[in-house]
């Protein structure tokens, strides 16, 4: 595992428990070998420490330096230096990730945004993310009642919106499957992490500006496996979660009315490339993966490959972009 992944490990340590109930200590990871955790432990540490230094506010661009890129990014500046200014704006730090909670006009939603809210586990995601990445403004990641089931990125407000819409969807459809409350509890919980970071993938690639081959869609489920499957059980958890819900959606569509122009890949699809990839992020302890879960053998045989290359491809497209210190950390 390398250490961009495990700093994104360190930076999703909110995902250990549910935001609809009281969280429960969480039981360390059996299978994280005692290598693995003296260097998530050090790492850890460090964080702790560039935490206080943001939290003092030292990692933050002078008022000068702010006012000078204002300045130099005025329109009659020439295309040439609003280039130079645009680099300059992403690699200042001048922004970060925010937890918006949007107006509600249903009692239910608001309930549900207090006990999202109160628990406090996207607040610590969005926190160290700014521990981890340099953004160029405010990056809002809202949860409101939309009036459609849906979570989406925003080109123009350059944030995330995750619809109550969508979390109450994923309740009703999790419900015909799962026995208990607090299963069902953790499912939607698990579902949410997965979608978060999906859009986290569109915002990524968005405000830095990033290359990339294929669909990009299937690029930010690629992101959220990535991360979710680098947290050990709890993360795999919550991206088969991820693709359960696709699997159980895609019988609710019609093959005849069925857009498939779409840019998202088709339900069973998204299903099977997730399953694949969590699989191919450790074929030894995923193995029963293959037969049991439905992955076929033809497929299994590709994806720790396909793993590695994703999560090389975020390594290398992420790097330029995180904060010094923790690039002075990885690079000891």
């Amino acid at each position: 595992m390398n250490k961009i992944i495990i700093l994104l490990l360190i930076a999703s340590l909110a995902l250990a428990g549910c935001f609809l109930k009281e969280d429960k200590p969480k039981k360390p990871d059996s299978e994280t070998n005692s290598v693995q955790q003296q260097e998530i432990d050090k790492l850890k540490n460090e964080i702790e420490a560039l935490r206080g230094n943001k939290d003092s506010g030292s990692n933050k661009a002078p008022a000068s330096v702010k006012e000078e890129v204002k300045e130099e990014a005025a329109p009659e500046a020439p295309a040439s230096v609003k280039e130079e200014v645009k680099e300059e704006a992403v690699l200042s730090d001048l922004g970060d990730f925010k937890i918006i909670y949007g107006e509600t006009q249903n009692p239910k939603y608001a309930g549900l945004n207090e006990l999202i809210k109160n628990s406090s586990v996207f607040e610590n995601i969005a926190s160290f993310l700014n521990l981890l990445l340099k953004l160029r403004q405010d990056f809002p990641i809202t949860f409101k009642e939309c009036g459609f089931v849906n979570a989406y990125y925003t080109l123009e407000g350059k944030e995330i919106v995750l619809c109550d819409e969508l979390l109450e969807d994923f309740s009703y459809n999790f419900a015909y499957f799962i026995n208990t409350e607090d299963e069902l509890d953790k499912a939607v919980t698990d579902a949410t992490f997965f979608i978060l970071f999906h859009e986290l993938g569109h915002g990524l690639i968005d405000i830095y500006d990033l290359t990339y081959s294929g669909r990009e869609e299937d690029v930010a489920d690629q992101l959220s496996t990535v991360v979710l499957a680098s947290l050990g059980e709890d993360g795999a958890r919550a991206a088969i979660t991820g693709a359960n819900m696709f699997y159980i959606t895609s019988s609710q569509i019609d093959a005849e009315t069925y857009p498939f122009w779409d840019e998202h890949s088709l339900n069973q699809q998204r299903y099977y490339n997730i399953l694949c990839w969590v699989y191919g992020s450790n074929p030894e302890k995923y193995g029963d993966f293959v037969g049991v879960y439905g992955l076929p053998e033809e497929r299994a045989a590709r994806c720790q490959r396909e793993y590695e290359k994703m999560s090389e491809f975020w390594d290398v497209a992420i790097y330029p972009y995180l904060q010094e210190e923790i690039k002075k950390e990885m690079n000891k």
